[in-house]
């Protein structure tokens, strides 16, 4: 029989199965393997440890997988899941590893994922990964016990490790501070100084605490005591309309976008915004600081100056009946002579020598073991970035750049990326009581 095409019913039969089977054919005997990928790299395993896994397979779907660990010829299962319908094309399995809990000893072992698709053929495909078991936590002893703070001020705490580890340093507050090893041997003693909040009070929390590379955590409060409580100064600047034009015409010559605003609101972004993003730049140049000790003895207040304003003083700005921003002064202003010298307060490294908004033309000196101090609104600069300097060396001119109303000094201490009170720094006697004390505590 044949159609008018002249084509015969049986041409058609076998037209649709030449067309269909191939087709048929693909859906038996899938070939395309599903996928299974490590959201976290892995390489060492603690007493705990959180992972992500994803499946994907985006034909059949998939059908199941399984997560061992292998050891000693042994196998031990950490998760494991069927998927009774098919449709699931990808799935993350967030997945907690506990050694103990499963059996597992200490040493050298087999991260072994499986996972199977829903084909005919049942195609899978795996990935083995090799991994340490460290499941001892690192014991943590405080070798100081005197930690007398002043608010604002910094604190020095020694403590010793019994194990190599990623993270080692001080929580105090809401902060960490970064511990700096001084000393190696059957246990690594670190140093840590860090800065003390300025509304500390008995409930601030202030502890030792350390992970290794396992992701072991382990860690010992600090007992600390608050001397008298300090109070910082309230002051309220009021600004004229010639300050606030110049500098506002300072800033406007120095960054175009400021230009066609009114001065007053320059000057509020100066004082606000800008204030803010200096301050982010000082903590990231701070971030990284040299593993040594690099000054000693007392630090150098500049000679021959009157004090002008004080660390933590609260500032508010008026102009004209308007509030012009809010502040915490984050130094102390020394005044002398015009473009008088600058000593460097201690030997360090320059971290930074150059412009830097507010504060003006600047120098940044890293005294080792997250200590740094500053000098701001210099009228010039005799140092440059990466040069050693000693104890004393003039570094540059007093001056009235960045956002200064006069020629003086704006000088600070930061500790572990904060600011803190410069007094103590200056003091032989606290350094006495407060650092060298503590230091001689460390086996040589």
């Amino acid at each position: 029989m044949t159609n008018k095409s002249g084509l015969s019913v049986v041409s058609i039969l076998l037209l649709i199965l030449i067309i269909a089977i191939p087709g048929l054919v693909y859906y038996l005997l899938e070939w395309e393997k599903p996928q299974v990928a490590m959201d976290t790299e892995l390489t060492i395993i603690g007493q705990k440890k959180d992972i992500s896994i994803t499946f994907t397979d985006a034909r059949s779907g998939i059908r199941d997988f399984k997560v061992t660990i292998v050891q000693d010829q042994g196998e031990f299962g950490v998760a494991s899941m069927d998927f009774p319908e098919k449709g699931i094309f990808e799935k993350t399995a967030n997945l907690r590893i506990e050694p103990r809990k499963l059996g597992i000893k200490d040493g050298q072992a087999v991260l072994k994922i499986e996972v199977r698709d829903f084909s005919p053929l049942k195609n899978s495909a795996s990935l083995e990964m090799p991994v340490a078991i460290d499941s001892v936590v690192p014991r943590v002893s405080l070798l100081t016990s005197a930690h007398n703070v002043n608010p604002g001020g910094t604190c020095l705490a020694v403590y010793s490790i019994t194990k190599k580890v990623e993270k080692s340093g001080v929580v105090c507050g809401d902060r960490f501070f970064q511990g700096y090893p001084v000393s190696e041997g059957a246990t690594t003693v670190y140093a840590c100084y860090f800065a003390v909040p300025r509304d500390v009070s008995r409930s601030t929390p202030m502890a030792v605490s350390v992970e290794d590379a396992a992701g072991n955590r382990a860690g010992t409060s600090i007992p600390f005591y608050v001397r008298t409580a300090h109070k910082f100064r309230d002051d309220t600047v009021r600004v004229g309309p010639e300050f606030v034009k110049s500098k506002a015409a300072q800033f406007e010559q120095a960054d175009s976008s400021l230009g066609g605003n009114l001065p007053e609101e320059t000057f509020r972004y100066l004082n606000t915004t800008m204030r803010e993003e200096n301050n982010r730049k000082i903590a990231s140049i701070c971030a990284a600081s040299e593993a040594k000790q690099l000054w000693e003895d007392s630090f150098i207040r500049m000679p021959n100056t009157a004090t002008m304003a004080l660390f933590g003083d609260r500032r508010t700005y008026r102009y004209q009946g308007m509030d012009m921003g809010s502040s915490v002064h984050l130094g102390i202003d020394l005044a002398s002579t015009r473009a008088d010298f600058v000593p460097a307060a201690n030997s360090g490294i320059v971290a930074y020598a150059d412009d830097l908004g507010i504060y003006g033309n600047t120098v940044i000196i890293d005294h080792g073991q997250g200590i740094f101090t500053l000098y701001a609104h210099l009228s010039s600069m005799t140092v440059s970035a990466g040069q050693q300097v000693m104890r004393g060396v003039v570094i540059g001119n007093t001056g009235n750049t960045g956002f200064a109303g006069g020629d003086h000094l704006h000088f600070s201490v930061i500790v572990g990326r904060e600011f803190v009170n410069p007094i103590e720094w200056w003091d032989a006697h606290w350094i006495r009581d407060n650092v060298t004390s503590k230091l001689e505590l460390i086996p040589r």
